[in-house]
């Protein structure tokens, strides 16, 4: 992969520096394994590779899929579903509002 350019104008990004007005080079950017996402974060975590991740080091905040990995690890709470509730929906009566035939 050749060395990326954005353009200081428009914010055009390509490899070819010729078709850019005010060409700079870009920091490295990177496409994510887990989702193909562009991304120049070393740390990008998304979420297919979240399903992965188990642990979180508490000295350094690194993620990884096992303890042994880590200095300090702590294992990452996940959130619980919810559970489902039934869709039934409650009328409250008015107060004096009841009708009475004629």
């Amino acid at each position: 992969m050749g060395t990326i350019y954005s353009c200081g104008t428009c914010g055009s990004v390509t490899t070819d520096k010729g078709h850019l007005c005010k060409p700079i080079p870009a920091k490295k950017v990177i496409a994510c394994k887990f989702c193909g996402t562009l991304t120049d974060d070393p740390r990008h975590v998304c979420a297919p590779k979240l399903v992965n991740l188990k642990y979180a080091c508490n000295s350094c905040g690194r993620l990884a899929p096992k303890r042994e990995l880590l200095c300090s690890p702590s294992p990452i709470t996940k959130p619980k579903k919810a559970a489902k509730k039934p869709l039934v929906k409650a009328t409250k009566k008015k107060k004096g509002a009841s009708k009475k035939p004629k």
